[in-house]
């Protein structure tokens, strides 16, 4: 392949760049003996069948190269992200069909990485069916990485036409148009009215944030219009006219758009890809300062009213809260920023209301009455989102008081943070001081978090597998370099804890969850189930020494994050971030630089204070026995039954200050295995004597 000289946005995958022979037997494996492809593919040859009219149609899952066409729209909602392509075509001639992708990025946001409508663009993945609907992805097919790979050629194009079409072109029964829609999937369509709006939501097909239209003349066609995928849009009442609508047509069955009722719908792009004599929508509303609020409309305001402070009010009024200011934002023009003076206290719930505001189309067509939105008043501190809520730990359950019930997500928030690092699609950030509680998982943020900028995130809280879990991001503001905070220095036995901390008087794993943490002269677990010794990159258990703390806890690679190759019996100091998977605390390191390997031997560099014995893990069919010395001692390990017999010898020698740790598999003196049980460890070290007991299982 010849060097890029234009941007490259992804992650360049070496191996799939090789010859052009092998990648050609890869992509277009032997076939009908018209098919003569190269490496570079259209966008007509993806999406029309294999025929002699595209005889280049890739397979579901193959490698395209190169696939080129002019950005049309954009998906920038969290969590899931993706684009628009289409090639150009001179209406009213019928070559547009077929000339329609989407490009699905997963987690990845390319907004803000540089890709806007009217680029030019060159596409590298696999191909993928989604619901009915044709795309392009990374190639490993994963969400959570970003190893497509997006070329900017140029910027600043004009788009495409649009299919102009009727109600029955594009009917949302795809039994009835797959004839006329399906060849114009992906593309920019638009239908003229007069129309009329004739089924809203909770109808029967008809999600959250979509509606159909029919043409009076022609009731029996109906066109569903999706207002949620790729922006809020607020659905109109019944029999409002309609005097055009137009978008992307698409194919799915989304649950929030279509009730998972497989149909083609047009996706609006925004508020101005459909003309109709009604108010405009309150969709949002959050902080951005503690007397800042920023308000969004789904299509442009009438510019005289929305700037009247007037029109707005604050749920707190009666206490005293006022709207002083309302100007706004010339890029959207859909977006008001309220200044205020409030008496509440951050993180206390607040509403605002609109009114009296018409749209740019259509300035007398005010909201009438009152439009409210609620949201969480000021900007927080991390450590008051990871704050708990008092009525839910009087149930055992430690969760953020911000957080929706179960696992949905709670009302819009404001906060501030560093970002620490990520791993894929999941991002850390801290609070720049550090301290309890001051850590927090962000997934699929609509723009990449820098490990050391500070950044301030709009979005909203779940608690998702006992982390919490900042999500559905809608604004975030990079605020320049900032200190990531010193990792905290805990034991194991800390970090492992996952007790519900009720009365919140003690230290648990849930007061550092999302932080950078650090564990020091830890030994690695031996592997005692296949892989038995894990290549490089691999996860690991490590012990903390210390008879008061034989408690395990995982050091896990879960995004290629190092190439450490870990042996059991290591010593190890480890930093990374508390993370909770499965009801399970782990640590994730960021890099190798996070793992400081002290010995080979299974003894330590460093002298422990005091004589320790521990066995982990317990009960265990294959155990670690791991010992202290703060002196230079004559050593006998030993495993005894309830009875008192020796059952295996461990170890015996003359051993220098340190910390070791050797693993006992279940057998006995011959080899044989022994019986499940319950058995003691003696370690005898100069003159003193340590007893432990442990389960052993079958």
């Amino acid at each position: 392949m010849r060097a890029l000289t234009t941007l490259l946005l992804g992650a360049l995958m070496v191996t799939c760049l090789t010859s052009t022979a092998t990648a050609q037997r890869w992509k277009y494996p032997p076939g009908p003996p018209f098919r003569t492809c190269g490496d570079t593919l259209s966008i007509f040859d993806l999406e029309q069948a294999d025929t002699t009219l595209a005889p280049c149609h890739p397979a579901t899952l193959d490698t395209v190269w190169g696939i080129k066409g002019i950005v049309t729209g954009m998906d920038q909602k969290a969590s899931a992200y993706g684009f628009w392509i289409q090639n150009r075509y001179v209406a009213p001639s019928s070559n547009g069909e077929w000339k329609g992708l989407d490009v699905f990025t997963g987690a990845t946001n390319y907004g803000p990485l540089g890709i806007a409508v009217g680029d030019s663009v060159a596409v590298y993945g696999t191909t993928q069916e989604f619901n009915g609907l044709s795309e392009v992805e990374g190639p490993d097919v994963i969400q959570g990485t970003n190893d497509i790979i997006i070329r900017k050629i140029n910027s600043g194009n004009a788009l495409p036409n649009f299919k102009v079409g009727t109600t029955a072109d594009f009917n949302w029964v795809p039994g009835i148009s797959v004839l006329t829609s399906e060849p114009w999937e992906n593309c920019l369509v638009k239908i003229d009215g007069p129309l009329k709006v004739a089924r809203i939501v909770n109808a029967l097909g008809v999600g959250f944030g979509s509606f159909l239209v029919v043409n009076p003349a022609s009731p029996g066609d109906s066109v569903l219009v999706d207002g949620i995928a790729l922006t809020t849009f607020g659905v109109p009442p019944l029999n409002t006219t309609v005097d055009f609508v137009q978008g992307i047509l698409a194919q799915g069955n989304s649950s929030a758009a279509t009730g998972s009722v497989n149909s083609y719908r047009i996706q609006l792009r925004d508020g101005n890809d459909i003309s109709l004599a009604t108010p405009p929508n309150m969709t949002d509303a959050y902080s951005i300062e503690d007397n800042v609020l920023r308000l969004v409309f789904d299509r442009n305001l009438d510019p005289i009213n929305a700037q009247i402070a007037a029109r707005y009010s604050l749920g707190s009024a009666l206490d005293g809260s006022t709207v002083d200011a309302a100007v706004l934002e010339t890029n959207p023009g859909s977006v008001v920023r309220l200044t205020i003076t409030s008496v509440l206290v951050d993180g206390d719930l607040e509403t605002v209301n609109v009114s009296g505001v018409g749209s740019a189309s259509c300035p007398t067509c005010v909201i009438s009455p009152a439009q409210t939105r609620t949201f969480v008043n000021g900007v927080l501190t991390i450590a008051d989102v990871e704050k708990p809520d008092p009525a839910m730990l009087l149930l055992f359950d430690d969760r953020s008081r911000f957080a929706g019930a179960g696992t949905t997500a709670g009302t819009r928030m404001t906060y501030r943070g560093v970002a620490t690092d990520n791993w894929g699609s999941l991002y850390y950030m801290q609070d720049l001081g550090g301290g309890v509680r001051s850590g927090v998982s962000v997934f699929g943020p609509s723009t990449p978090l820098v490990p050391g900028h500070k950044y301030e995130v709009v979005g909203q809280v779940q608690e998702f597998g006992l982390e919490t879990e900042v999500v559905n991001t809608v604004y975030i503001v990079d605020e320049g370099v900032g200190a990531v905070p010193a990792p905290q220095l805990e034991t194991v036995h800390v970090l492992a804890d996952t007790t519900t901390d009720q009365l919140q008087n003690q230290n648990t794993g849930e007061d550092w969850e999302g932080t950078l943490v650090r564990v020091q002269n830890v030994v690695v677990v031996p592997f005692n189930t296949p892989p038995t010794d894990p290549g490089p990159g691999g996860s690991f258990r490590v012990v903390g020494p210390g008879p008061t703390y034989p408690d395990t806890i995982l050091i896990s690679d879960i995004g290629n994050k190092y190439v450490f190759d870990p042996n059991g019996g290591q010593v190890l100091n480890v930093t990374g971030v508390l993370h909770i998977t499965n009801s399970a605390y782990r640590i994730l390191p960021r890099n190798d630089a996070d793992i400081e390997l002290l010995s080979t031997t299974g003894v330590s560099t460093l002298t422990p204070s005091e004589l320790s014995l521990s066995v982990s893990p317990n009960p265990a069919r294959n155990a670690r026995i791991t010992f202290a010395l703060p002196n230079r001692a004559d050593v006998d390990l030993a495993v005894f039954d309830l009875q008192g017999r020796q059952v295996k010898q461990i170890e015996k020698g003359s051993f220098d200050p340190g910390t070791y740790s050797r693993p006992w598999d279940g057998t006995n003196a011959s080899g044989g295995r022994v019986r499940a049980g319950m058995y003691f460890y003696r370690l005898k070290a100069g003159g003193s004597v340590l007893q432990t007991r442990g389960v052993m299982l079958n």
